[in-house]
């Protein structure tokens, strides 16, 4: 294995985890063999730096420390991410989405005063379901 498939992946780890897709789409940029990339990622899974499950229950807890968002929101970041559905659905089966679009809403005090519609279009854009929008809003009132 050519010491810089592994060297460019090691750098592209550096910034921040990435997934398995992640990994492959940059050494097929610099158009590393496909042999060589299933080395590398080999590698980097036996050494436990590349991991799916791990990598998309970093980015839910990581995406509600910086900004709370709904399942659909992060399910279509981790998608985009190449994160596979089973380890999508493990990484938020604890992801309380009630307490989050609540925590959401609160963090915003210029939507303190703001209509029903504006609540309703803040949540949504944030990716909350709209059952969990609805019933976060009719407590609230």
């Amino acid at each position: 294995m050519p010491k810089d498939a592994l060297t460019i992946a090691l750098r592209f780890l550096k910034f921040r985890p990435r997934s398995v897709f992640e990994i492959r789409k940059k050494l097929e940029a610099k158009r590393i063999d496909e042999k060589e990339i299933e080395k590398v990622i080999s590698v980097l899974k036996k050494n436990k730096l590349l991991d799916d499950r791990e990598f998309a229950k970093m980015w839910v807890r990581d995406r509600n420390l910086l900004k709370l968002s709904g399942a659909f929101l992060l399910k279509m970041e981790l998608r985009k991410l190449g994160v596979s559905a089973e380890d999508i659905e493990e990484a938020l089966k604890d992801q309380d989405e009630e307490s989050l679009a609540r925590q959401a809403l609160e963090s915003k005090s210029r939507l303190k005063d703001a209509g029903y519609e504006k609540k309703v279009g803040f949540l949504r854009r944030r990716g909350f379901k709209t059952s969990v929008i609805y019933k976060v809003l009719r407590e609230g009132q």
